[in-house]
């Protein structure tokens, strides 16, 4: 019997706005180049029919920025985790084996460099990636036949990496975009 096919999207919080310096860095808001290019990547995960059906994310106010520019349904179990922000590979690992098995399609939204770590622990072929090349914005889809307590080094097969400057919005989604 075939076991249920496993998605996994690991998105990257936008670009944040440095501008005020007495803000903490878990306070920092979106920058408006990180808000145009989410209107991108939102129309891009709904034009694709990537809708989660689990989001964890980290507490960090750009994460959670994040997530509302998504314009994702309403309703969809959404869990914040104080150990996404600066996860690395192995609190990813621990969180993501304690992840339900009823959940088939689960989005991380959280931070480099562990998001990076966690792409090259999944992929079943080694990238050469570095922060520029899983920039702010970014999403990376994994698909995966097993349950979510079973991730293995090179578990997982990368099917698409995109980036906001990768998408090209049809003239009509561009009034939406602030």
């Amino acid at each position: 019997m075939n076991q249920p096919l496993r998605e996994l999207l690991l998105l990257r919080h936008a670009k944040s706005d440095w501008k005020d310096d007495t803000l903490t860095d878990l306070d920092r808001p979106l920058a408006d180049k990180g808000k145009k290019s989410l209107c991108k990547v939102a129309y891009w995960l709904n034009d694709q029919d990537l809708i989660p059906d689990l989001i964890l994310v980290s507490p960090a106010k750009r994460t959670h920025q994040t997530l509302k520019r998504l314009k994702l349904p309403r309703g969809i179990p959404t869990e914040v985790h104080t150990e996404l922000y600066m996860a690395d590979l192995e609190t990813f690992k621990k969180l993501l084996a304690q992840v339900p098995n009823q959940y088939e399609r689960v989005l991380i939204i959280g931070h480099n460099p562990g998001l990076e770590s966690l792409m090259q622990f999944l992929s079943q072929k080694q990238h050469a990636h570095s922060s520029k090349l899983f920039p702010t914005a970014s999403l990376a889809h994994f698909v995966m036949p097993f349950h979510w307590q079973d991730l293995a080094q090179g578990c997982a097969r990368l099917t698409q990496f995109t980036r906001p400057k990768d998408i090209h919005l049809p003239t009509n989604a561009e009034t939406d975009c602030p």
